[in-house]
């Protein structure tokens, strides 16, 4: 099937030399399910949660270009963010820049494989890339869906910048907004989850206080599912979503915030990228979706979400 495909592609891209851009603008691809199975390529844009990327008009699953739809109406979507930097390979403390073609526009981006949400960072400026790093964003305007998902992959030149082995509160006293850095330690599928059921994460760090240590590294903290949306038809992916709420050491409860999401991949998005900015329509139903795994492991940040005193 993968020569059926190459076959289509290099007939479209035969095509687009022989009509004028204005004849090509209403183009589009076709590709079977079992062409797009045995692609392994990914698009730089994925639809945000909530959107099957389904055309009303002919019922095939519509997978978008970076440049986003040309053939179809609209979606009712924000316009997807655009990253300052393409280029994968990058140098330590380079900051990317994320734009929006709309000036209303709000975006959200995570840095750590966490799906992006409106509870993710809010873009206020560059984002520095101090080692490897997948960042995705996503955009939000005044009476719209979510923009597609953006996402980029970057690999730092040399060695990553040393982590911080501890956070260390100030006059006894550990800050409202203090960062602290989780980990999972057990795996949570959302064909067996539900809603409630507590996701265990740990401390990545020590927190200290002065010279005393007040958790160690690998103190348990408390966290819960909040979305449960397991694998559907048609390709639709499992989600799952959970908050960070304390950990406690020593008799000390310290309270965190944190709202972490994390979507299963696209079926949608597993079609080869054409750079063509046309649009990908896959003949036929999706297979059964793919279940969101959270597996031992995965790097979070939550906050302190109120001073706390760490001496009785």
């Amino acid at each position: 099937m993968r020569i059926t495909l190459l076959v289509l592609l290099a007939g479209c891209a035969l095509a687009c030399t022989r009509f004028t851009s204005a004849q090509a603008v209403g183009e589009a691809v076709q590709i079977d399910h079992q062409s797009m199975q045995g692609v392994g390529a990914s698009p730089r844009a994925r639809f945000p949660l909530g959107m099957n990327g389904t055309d009303s008009a002919s019922g095939q699953v519509v997978i978008q270009n970076a440049d986003g739809p040309r053939a179809l109406p609209d979606c009712g979507c924000a316009k997807e963010p655009v990253f300052s930097v393409t280029t994968s390979a990058l140098a330590q403390g380079t900051q990317v820049t994320i734009t929006s073609p709309s000036p209303d526009a709000v975006i959200f981006y995570t840095t750590d494989g966490w799906t992006p949400t409106p509870d993710s960072t809010r873009y206020t400026g560059p984002v520095p890339i101090t080692a490897d790093t997948r960042l995705q964003a996503i955009a939000q305007e005044p009476q719209k869906l979510p923009s597609p998902i953006a996402e980029a992959n970057y690999t730092v030149n040399g060695p990553p910048a040393p982590r911080p082995h501890s956070v260390t509160a100030m006059g006894g006293v550990l800050r409202k907004g203090t960062a602290l850095r989780l980990v999972t330690d057990a795996e949570v599928a959302s064909d067996e989850a539900q809603v409630g059921d507590r996701v265990a994460l740990v401390l990545d760090e020590a927190v200290m206080d002065g010279d005393t240590l007040i958790a160690p590294k690998g103190t348990a903290a408390e966290a819960t599912l909040t979305r449960v949306d397991p694998a559907g038809p048609n390709g639709k992916p499992g989600v799952l979503a959970f908050q960070v709420h304390s950990l406690t050491a020593h008799g000390i409860t310290i309270p965190l915030t944190a709202t972490l999401t994390l979507a299963a991949p696209d079926p949608a998005a597993q079609a080869q990228h054409i750079e063509n900015a046309a649009l990908v329509h896959v003949a036929g139903a999706l297979p059964q979706g793919e279940e969101a795994e959270i597996l031992p492991g995965m790097a979070l940040t939550a906050y302190v979400s109120a001073d706390t005193a760490l001496r009785p």
